[in-house]
């Protein structure tokens, strides 16, 4: 269900690649949620996580056209953390996430977003 892969790189450079290689593969960032810093707000402590939110526009607006409600698994997440000295990307493929919540219709629209996905973390890491 989710796309993983891990590096010795550090957390930084993966986080500033990442960035890069989103972009290049035509999406765009619309938000990076700093995971750390809300838990340490509350009074606990993990190591660098952040969930960053990226769409493409004529994806999103071809699934929305499918059925308003598919919404719900938009934006595209990816997850950066560090993990015992790991940088860790992770992605959940929307294909299965369709196919699970039987999102019919946008199942093409899906697998070349898996395979956008995936290039953007291959590429990064």
């Amino acid at each position: 269900m989710n796309y993983k892969k891990e590096t010795v790189k550090p957390f930084d450079k993966v986080l500033e690649k990442l960035q890069e290689k989103v972009t290049e593969n035509g999406f765009r960032i619309l938000h990076i949620h700093n995971v750390k810093q809300t838990l340490k707000e509350k009074g606990f402590e993990i190591e660098d996580y952040l969930i960053v939110e990226v769409c493409n526009a004529k994806f999103a607006n071809n699934v929305i056209n499918v059925n308003k409600e598919y919404g719900i698994i938009m934006p595209c997440k990816i997850n950066i953390y560090s993990d015992n000295g790991k940088t860790v990307l992770l992605t959940p493929e929307p294909s299965i996430m369709a196919s699970r919540f039987g999102m019919k219709g946008i199942e093409n629209i899906a697998g070349v977003v898996d395979i956008i996905l995936k290039k953007i973390i291959d590429e990064t890491i």
